[in-house]
């Protein structure tokens, strides 16, 4: 290997899902590669550079959009800056940039990971655009340099059963985008509450209708009324007008009644986890490993989620949590009255398990060895 600097780019859809990636940035740095980010722009874009020095590229991508021209555009701009910046390898998160910016690095003979953060939209797809949408994972996954990690075992067998990947080899699996153990950590000043005081619950993640906002609604009216004074907190974020959103005036008529208590978009979930006795998370949107699952059990928090892939990662039923059936409010009842019922010492020790949990498989220095290993296999050059 030459002396020459090791050129890495990696990618993402938006810009906050690289800052939260600041410790694999700096893994990357410290690896000594030469990492550019390059992402859709947002309000996260700038703190990039400040948190990790490393430099970004506004790449203007639409991860919703099925716009044909606005998708060869993407690949034109990844053609582009991979043949300016001429990497010696190249990471890419989420589904547009695993497509378009896979793609474009086999066409240039570079090496290139694509992380399969869930599939999402793309489980959801029909007719026309899901045989193109499989067409275009199949051909961009056919080189022999490009690596595939996957969060969560559902998906990989989702990929190998539908053939989208040509030598499952070439793949990896990995805990979910693993979880900062010091960042979130227990905090016994906040743990546990004494005997008799209502319990909080917490929704954590994005109000889709999809990762059961509605279902946790409608849930927390039937368990009010048999438990008077018990909390529902409801963070994350809400796009009005936006179909896949829980409809805000619903959200509204929920807050205003005094069911549940909405704080919005959050930068730093820790105090809302610290007041949290449980997290819940009723999704069934095809995810990697929902990050609120791996923070609130770092955190040692008892947890309920949907039997859904990627949901069901974390939560070993009857032991750190429950597991609740998706799209089913009685359940998910069901598992919050249960958890009402338990005695402080066992939801204690429930916490303690998540905390253990999170310590043997999820913690996210998995995840910065996976990439540095596969890396260190390209050799340096391409």
């Amino acid at each position: 290997m030459s002396d020459a600097p090791k050129k890495l780019v990696i990618s993402a859809n938006t810009a906050w899902n690289l800052l939260s990636r600041t410790r694999l940035l700096s893994a990357l740095k410290n690896d000594g590669w030469e990492v550019t980010a390059c992402a859709a722009p947002d309000e996260h874009a700038m703190r990039i550079t400040e948190s990790t020095g490393i430099p970004f590229i506004a790449l203007p991508m639409k991860s919703d959009s099925t716009n044909v021209f606005q998708d060869f555009l993407l690949f034109m701009r990844y053609l582009g800056l991979y043949s300016r910046i001429k990497p010696q390898a190249v990471l890419h998160i989420n589904n547009k940039p695993n497509i378009w910016g896979t793609l474009a690095a086999n066409l240039l003979g570079i090496p290139s990971i694509s992380n399969i953060t869930g599939l999402g939209v793309v489980a959801e797809k029909k007719g026309v655009i899901k045989k193109l949408v499989y067409a275009l994972y199949k051909v961009a996954f056919r080189s022999g340099k490009a690596w595939v990690f996957f969060q969560n075992s559902d998906d990989s067998l989702f990929f190998r059963e539908n053939g989208l990947v040509a030598d499952m080899s070439r793949t990896r699996l990995l805990p979910g985008s693993g979880v900062d153990l010091a960042k979130y950590a227990i905090n016994d000043a906040y743990c546990y509450k004494d005997s008799g005081v209502p319990p909080v619950f917490l929704f954590s993640g994005r109000l889709l209708i999809t990762q059961g906002i509605r279902v946790y609604i409608q849930a927390a009216q039937r368990v009010v009324h048999l438990y008077p004074g018990t909390r529902f907190i409801i963070i994350g974020e809400l796009e009005k007008d936006n179909p896949v959103f829980i409809p805000d005036s619903e959200l509204s008529r929920a807050v205003t009644s005094g069911l549940v208590e909405y704080c919005g978009k959050v930068q730093d979930v820790r105090s809302y986890l610290e007041e949290a006795d449980c997290v819940v998370l009723p999704s069934w949107y095809r995810e990697g490993v929902p990050r609120a699952l791996l923070e609130a059990a770092a955190c040692g928090k008892p947890l309920i989620a949907a039997d859904s892939p990627g949901t069901r990662e974390p939560v070993e039923h009857g032991v750190n949590g429950y597991r609740v059936i998706p799209e089913d409010v009685s359940s998910l009842v069901e598992a919050m009255l249960h958890f009402i019922t338990l005695t402080d010492k066992q939801k204690k020790a429930m916490g303690c398990e998540s905390r253990c949990l999170a310590e043997k498989r999820f913690s996210d220095s998995l995840v910065l060895e996976a990439y540095l290993e596969t890396l260190a296999t390209f050799g340096g050059s391409t």
